[in-house]
């Protein structure tokens, strides 16, 4: 799946998620619809994330010391704060200060 898919399929599922609640208007969705609706985000970050680390081209191929160190930072910070976003936080900054030092 090419990156132009799937952030169209992405803005597909944003696009019907946010509509079904305008034309929903005040009616509550069941717990079932929100404990699903809560979970759309990071399965499609985490989809992006890991094709990402281990396509190349269309090749499989094994991360490296810096994506593993940035990859265990950010299951860490998830855990601990229940947040996606602190993946981002957290992994991206590893992530760049490992290729500065020259893990590869």
């Amino acid at each position: 799946m090419t990156a132009l898919v799937a952030f169209t399929l992405a803005a597909a599922v944003t696009f019907a998620l946010r509509s079904s609640m305008t034309w929903a208007g005040s009616a509550v969705a069941s717990p079932r619809v929100t404990a699903w609706v809560g979970l759309v985000t990071p399965a499609v970050l985490t989809a992006m994330i890991a094709s990402a680390l281990v396509l190349d081209h269309g090749a499989i191929h094994r991360p490296g010391l810096a994506e593993t160190s940035a990859i265990a930072v950010a299951i860490v910070a998830v855990r601990r704060t229940r947040n996606v976003s602190m993946a981002l936080l957290f992994g991206l900054p590893v992530y760049w200060l490992a290729g500065l030092v020259g893990w590869t």
